[in-house]
């Protein structure tokens, strides 16, 4: 499973920056509000690239430290973009280094189903399929349609 910090730089095309990343500080203030420590995966994220919107709010939102909520019984840290959906970790998970996740419907009947997939995998599919389905341009697609506009242009 490739980690964090090299999925991120992979769909950024570079390298993360201090400024992607949530302080040592904000993280502890986060955790003192809702009264959990968060899960180490968690943790690490939103300290490499909580910050970074183009990551955070291509299509689903990742919520940021001071959306993240205990809501149902779980510490809730991501929203589909129309809000339809919401996805959390069980609080009797919490604990564990990359919990698996878990998704809200969030209109009636409101459920919470099994991801089957801990917060790594969930964020490796997700991004794949941002560009899978055209959401997000990787860096060599931007580079080749450049390429692309250049050569017709001489023309």
């Amino acid at each position: 499973m490739e980690n964090v910090k090299s999925l991120a730089e992979r769909y950024l095309g570079r390298k993360l920056r201090q400024s992607d990343g949530a302080s040592l500080p904000a993280l502890q203030r986060a955790e003192k509000r809702i009264g959990y420590a968060f899960p180490q995966a968690i943790r690490q994220y939103h300290a490499l690239c909580g910050r970074n919107r183009k990551l955070n709010r291509i299509y689903n939102f990742v919520r940021t430290l001071s959306e993240i909520a205990i809501e149902d019984g779980h510490l809730t840290i991501m929203d589909e973009n129309q809000g339809v959906v919401s996805w959390g970790i069980p609080l009797a998970n919490i604990t564990e280094a990359d919990p698996i996740i878990w998704q809200r419907n969030n209109t009636p009947p409101i459920a919470w189903y099994s991801e089957e997939k801990t917060w790594s995998e969930l964020l490796a599919s997700m991004y794949a399929w941002y560009v899978e389905a055209g959401i997000w341009k990787q860096p060599e697609q931007i580079a080749a349609r450049g390429r692309a506009k250049n050569a017709a242009r001489e023309r």
